[in-house]
């Protein structure tokens, strides 16, 4: 499966040097959704069967960003990425299907607020509902249940929601022999305000 993971250079690097990276959970980003990356772990575990040894959570790339199979447009890309200034490599890389998970990325956002994924309001509403009356043990399974959703990728759209016109995918480790090409580009510098 061609996939595009946007990495710091030094991550690049690491790979050259070992043949392969792997999230440290030390640098994540955002320590505040362990509850959420835990979960996902577990989820992948199921899917794609458990981490190697010493990984805990796992690497990110693209597969579909707006709609279209193709590298990220890094001019967008420069933006997004880092605090601005920095080397990130663009990393094309070819991972066996059996070892991706592909999920909704404006799904995983949901997940991340840790709320509930519906397809209409209606849905939401009741599903709302439903949850309120719940024990806290009920509505924590409840919820672990209604976030598998972000793993359906299929194209929908409604006035509610989106899906599949952004689909992330997760695997365990980047090893060097699944990169294809490497594109370098730096990170736009911010105005501070």
């Amino acid at each position: 499966m061609i996939l595009w993971s946007l990495q710091p250079r030094s991550v690049l690097d690491l790979i050259q040097r070992t043949g392969r990276y792997v999230c440290d959970p030390e640098k994540m980003s955002m320590p505040e959704f362990t509850k959420q990356y835990d979960w996902l772990a577990e989820e992948m575990s199921e899917q794609i069967g458990p981490p190697p040894p010493g990984v805990q959570y796992p690497v990110w790339a693209w597969y579909i960003q707006n709609g279209q199979r193709k590298k990220p447009d890094l001019r967008k890309e420069r933006w997004c990425n880092g605090p601005g200034n920095e080397e990130y490599a663009c990393i094309e890389l070819d991972v066996p299907d059996a070892q991706v998970v592909l999920s909704d990325f404006d799904a995983w956002h949901i997940v991340l607020g840790d709320w509930l994924i519906s397809n209409s309001e209606e849905e939401d509403n009741q599903q709302e509902i439903y949850y309120d009356l719940l024990s806290d043990d009920q509505k924590a399974d409840y919820k672990r249940k209604n976030w598998k959703r972000v793993f359906d990728v299929a194209p929908f759209h409604n006035e509610w929601t989106t899906r599949g016109k952004w689909v992330q995918a997760t695997f365990w480790e980047l090893k060097s022999e699944y990169i294809q090409h490497v594109q370098l580009f730096r990170t736009a510098c911010r105005a501070k305000l």
